[in-house]
C-alpha cells in the first residue's frame, strides 16, 4: 500500500508539472486509485473549486479524456475510448456543467460501473474540467480563461499481476571531463497493473570496491509499456573500467530486478560544467620601442 502512495504522488507531480500555470479553476482530490470486481459499482464526490477573488463568475465545464504515457513518461491527453485500458465508457458524471464564483466550491458526482466482463488489470481515464469566461467578449479570445485540470481515475479489476524486465541498459560516455556519464534503462511493464518503479545503480571499481551509488528516482509505469529510467554519474571520478549493478524495483516485495553494464572512462571525470584545464599560450611578444627598426635590432 507505501508503495502505491509513493506511484501515485509520483504521478501527481507530473500532473500538477503540467498545471502549474493553470489556477483558474482547482479540483480535489486529482487522482483516486480503486480495487473492484466485475459487476462493481464505485461513486466518487470531487469537488470543483474557484480560488480567484473576482466578481464575476466562471462557467466549468466536465468531459471525459484518455492519458497516455509515452517511454519517457511525457503524458498525452487523448478522446475518451482511445486506449484499450480506457473506462471512460463505464463512467458516468454530474453536473457536467456548473457556476462558480468567487472562493466557491461545486460538487461533482461520479459513478464507474464496472462490466461483468470487464478484463484484469488497471483501467484510467481522466475527467477533465475547463474553466470558461461565462459572458465572452465576441471577437476576444480569452485564453487565459479557457483552463483546464483534471482529475484521474485509475481501477484495478481483480485478478490483477505485477510482472516486469529490465529490457535494455544503455550509456552514454562524455566526450568531454567536465561531462557526466549517463546511464539509461529500459523497463517493460509485462503485468496487467499500474505501477512504481524505481531502484538505484551500485558502480565498483576493479578491485569491487563500492565508489559510487546512484539514485534512479520513481517513476510510474502503465502496463503493457516501456519506461525508460535514467541516472547520471559526474565526477571527481579517476578514468578506468567500472562495473555497475542495476538493480530495481517495481512494486513486488518477493525480488527486484537487476543487470549489469561494463563502464571505461577515458579520463578523469571533473565536476559537472568545471572549468578544464589547457596549455597556457605562449607570452606575447613585447612592443617594439618607439622609433626602433621593425626587426627589432639596435
Amino acid at each position: 500500500m507505501r508503495f502505491t502512495i509513493k506511484w501515485m504522488a509520483a504521478l501527481l507531480l507530473s500532473l500538477l508539472s503540467w498545471s502549474a500555470a493553470q489556477v483558474t479553476v482547482g479540483v480535489d482530490p486529482i487522482a483516486k486509485l480503486f480495487t473492484a470486481n466485475p459487476g462493481q459499482s464505485i461513486t466518487q464526490i470531487l469537488n470543483i473549486y474557484n480560488p480567484n477573488k473576482v466578481a464575476a463568475k466562471i462557467r466549468v465545464i466536465g468531459t471525459l479524456s484518455d492519458m497516455n504515457m509515452s517511454e519517457i513518461g511525457q503524458i498525452s491527453y487523448l478522446p475518451a475510448g482511445t486506449v484499450k485500458e480506457s473506462l471512460a465508457g463505464w463512467t458516468t458524471f454530474s453536473p457536467s456543467e456548473v457556476m462558480l464564483g468567487s472562493e466557491d466550491t461545486a460538487q461533482v458526482r461520479y459513478t464507474i460501473q464496472v462490466p461483468a466482463d470487464a478484463t484484469p488489470g488497471t483501467h484510467w481515464a481522466m475527467l477533465m474540467f475547463e474553466a470558461q469566461d461565462p459572458n465572452p467578449v465576441p471577437g476576444q479570445t480569452l485564453a487565459a480563461m479557457r483552463m483546464r485540470v483534471a482529475h484521474t481515475v485509475y481501477v484495478n479489476v481483480a485478478p490483477t499481476k505485477k510482472s516486469g524486465e529490465i529490457s535494455g541498459i544503455f550509456e552514454n560516455v562524455p566526450s568531454v571531463p567536465n561531462a557526466s556519464y549517463d546511464l539509461g534503462v529500459q523497463y517493460n511493464n509485462t503485468g496487467n497493473v499500474a505501477t512504481g518503479v524505481q531502484g538505484r545503480v551500485e558502480i565498483r571499481d576493479v578491485t569491487g570496491t563500492l565508489v559510487a551509488t546512484l539514485a534512479i528516482p520513481l517513476e510510474v509505469s502503465l502496463p503493457g509499456r516501456s519506461l525508460f529510467l535514467k541516472t547520471s554519474w559526474g565526477g571527481p571520478v579517476p578514468r578506468g573500467q567500472y562495473s555497475a549493478l542495476i538493480i530495481l524495483n517495481d512494486g513486488d516485495k518477493t525480488r527486484d530486478l537487476t543487470g549489469e553494464q561494463v563502464i571505461t572512462l577515458p579520463f578523469d571525470l571533473l565536476p559537472f560544467n568545471a572549468p578544464v584545464a589547457s596549455a597556457t599560450p605562449a607570452p606575447a611578444a613585447a612592443p617594439a620601442a618607439s622609433g626602433a627598426p621593425s626587426t627589432g635590432k639596435p
